[in-house]
């Protein structure tokens, strides 16, 4: 069959007429009715609306309280090892410290010192102090730094050492569920001064999808059994903390449903622990103004404080080799010697 010109456009016009109101029915058809057009839908279910969703709230309040009586002391907090703690983070404890009568002190050195000018600058600082706090180095220490930190705490001086979790700044996808985590940035900085003490940070965080605060990383933990730093605590809430290694005795555990971030076994991980002169906290985030007065927080951190200024710290001969030498009778002649 043949077909003109006219025809074709015709048919043409006729067919381009019925596909322009077929859209348009089916545009409208969702909005329009018998009644004329609908409303927009509202969501009245009271389940639905924000005011009922139940988020727990942290229990808080309370005031870290030191035990009076033990005299001045002097407390010093290294910032010269890259150290990822500001004055604002430890607040809460200094102005407990200071309101006692206590003294504190911050050690800062040009990050590009000679060696020999960083074991002066720590030997310096550690003389005449009874207590040494280092949060979250992020330069190694010297073997000579180490060596020192452990003749302080020989010679009865205290340590504390905070550490945990840091926020990852590539912006890769960590974590369960393709959350945002956190992950442990740590090449050994922190083992270079924790080693000695039998002490170690673990790699990644831990979490709890069962028993949490307010979220899966905000986790209670509790004393395994009793003791001095531990008085009077039931329960401290940690936020994403970090597994603590050690050699000692452990401070604080999590419960056994708490999962590791890498590993995803679950099972109870010390985060606080103790050994001889030194104590290790798997949470840089405790002392903060944020955190430190959320459950029995502030009555641990206050066991802490007093277990920091309750050495008689001798170290008047720190970084004396003769002097050791002299006092270790028993110690192994050096090669040469």
């Amino acid at each position: 069959m043949t077909v003109n010109r006219d025809e074709l456009r015709s048919r043409l016009l006729v067919f381009a007429v019925v596909v322009a109101l077929t859209v348009t029915g089916v545009a409208t058809a969702g909005v329009v009715t018998d009644q004329g057009t609908t409303e927009k839908p509202t969501v009245e279910e009271a389940h639905l609306q924000p005011e009922s969703v139940d988020a727990p709230v942290l229990e808080r309040g309370g005031d870290i309280s030191i035990d009076a009586g033990t005299g001045s002391k002097t407390i010093v907090i290294d910032v010269a090892h890259a150290n990822d703690v500001s004055v604002e983070d430890l607040q809460p404890a200094v102005s407990a410290l200071t309101a006692a009568g206590h003294t504190v002190e911050y050690y800062d050195l040009d990050p590009d010192a000679r060696p020999e000018q960083r074991e002066e600058g720590l030997t310096d600082a550690l003389e005449g102090a009874d207590a040494y706090v280092v949060v979250d180095p992020g330069a190694r220490y010297l073997p000579s730094e180490a060596e020192l930190v452990s003749e302080f705490a020989e010679a009865d001086g205290r340590v504390l050492f905070l550490g945990g979790p840091e926020s990852d700044d590539s912006g890769s996808i960590l974590g369960p569920f393709g959350l945002m985590g956190p992950t442990m940035d740590d090449d050994g900085e922190f083992a270079s001064v924790t080693s000695p003490f039998g002490i170690g940070y673990d790699t990644g965080y831990l979490y709890d999808m069962e028993n949490y605060e307010t979220n899966y990383r905000t986790i209670g933990v509790t004393p395994p059994a009793d003791s001095d730093l531990t008085e009077g605590v039931d329960r401290v809430v940690l936020d994403g903390p970090t597994q603590v290694l050690t050699a000692g005795d452990e401070l604080l555990t999590t419960n056994p449903t708490v999962e590791h971030s890498e590993s995803r076994e679950a099972d109870e991980y010390a985060v606080a622990a103790r050994n001889d002169n030194a104590v290790a906290i798997g949470d840089t985030a405790l002392m903060t103004t944020e955190n430190y007065n959320v459950a029995d927080n502030e009555v641990f951190i206050g066991n802490v404080l007093e277990f920091l200024v309750s050495g008689d710290a001798a170290t008047d001969d720190l970084g004396d080799d003769e002097a050791d030498t002299d006092a270790d009778p028993d110690r192994a002649p050096a090669q040469g010697e």
